[in-house]
């Protein structure tokens, strides 16, 4: 039509393709009717572009902000969806103290249901026992509406995570995330709790078999206890920044703050080399702190030094 100009009404429908075209086209206000300058020929002529579609954007720009404003309700609507889901899920049934889940579908589903129906506290520890290899894609950040009521987020990662690259990404990602991390060697079994109201517990070591769902208060507790125990126990893990080198070691009677973080990452049986991946140290400064550990504590071996450690209450 632009390249067009002036037309009869019928050119113009041959043109558009249709009548119902170019009455669209008049309604939309992207062609209007005019008469000539004879002011007797009546013809189609195109609006300036720039008027035309001034509306036309204006009107799509309404409907992308009516679609957001959908989508955020959408999203709010599937927030409150999923605590009452929660809630129904975890109300205690005397009859049913102890569930038994086989079905993967399910086991996942209950997982994402445990942390989006946790109020005060989520607690994790993971063992280095899976069927098939871990990777990278499936370390996600916890829910927002989790993030946004502050619930306490621990996991306990057996040593193989901070060994491992993909184990030490997942690692990295629960810091980021806010989560509060420690590493401890050689856990039993996988677990996740929600507050003191239910726990899951695998069948078998990786858990992919089948699950106990357990909302028996009893054992709830013991088991939150049990958690409490190895937490108290494992090793803090945080950013580089965190466990930043110090200064050149010295000889004191007591050990530097970084000095015993560098006693449990050896009793956790950590080896030079993964400790200063994960510190941010030099190999070499590394094995100085060491050697003046083990001076400190006249041993010769990584083993003495743990042992004389303990006694001294430097790894408690």
């Amino acid at each position: 039509m632009l390249d067009q100009g002036d037309c009869r009404e019928a050119d113009a429908i041959k043109l558009v393709g249709s009548e119902v075209y170019l009455k669209e086209l008049i309604s939309r206000g992207l062609v209007h009717k005019a008469l000539r300058a004879d002011s007797v020929t009546m013809v189609i002529r195109p609006t300036d572009p720039t008027l035309a579609f001034r509306d036309v954007i204006h009107e799509m720009q309404n409907r992308l902000a009516e679609s957001s404003s959908r989508l955020i309700e959408a999203h709010k609507r599937i927030n409150d969806i999923q605590r009452i889901f929660s809630r129904r899920m975890f109300e205690h049934d005397p009859d049913e103290a102890v569930s038994l889940m086989t079905d993967r579908d399910e086991i996942q589903s209950l997982s994402l249901s445990l942390i989006n129906a946790a109020q005060s506290d989520f607690l994790e520890m993971h063992t280095w026992r899976f069927t098939v290899p871990l990777r990278k894609e499936e370390s996600a950040p916890p829910p927002e509406a989790v993030v946004e009521r502050k619930v306490r987020r621990r996991s306990v990662y057996t040593t193989e995570y901070f060994d491992n690259e993909v184990g030490y990404h997942f690692i990295q990602n629960s810091v980021a995330s806010g989560t509060e991390v420690r590493i401890y060697r050689n856990l039993p079994m996988k677990m996740q709790l929600i507050d003191e109201d239910s726990a899951m517990l695998p069948l078998t070591p990786s858990g992919a078999a089948g699950v106990l769902l357990i909302r028996a208060p009893v054992v709830v507790k013991a088991l939150r206890h049990y958690f409490e125990m190895v937490w108290a126990r494992a090793a803090p893990v945080g950013t580089s920044s965190e466990v930043a080198p110090a200064p050149a070691p010295g000889l004191g009677n007591t050990p530097t703050e970084l000095q015993l973080q560098l006693l449990k990452m050896m009793a956790l049986g950590l080896k030079d080399e993964s400790i200063a991946n994960r510190t941010g140290m030099s190999l070499r400064t590394v094995r100085r702190h060491i050697a003046t550990i083990m001076e400190m504590l006249s041993v010769e071996t990584r083993f003495a030094a743990g042992v004389a450690a303990a006694k001294r209450g430097w790894t408690d």
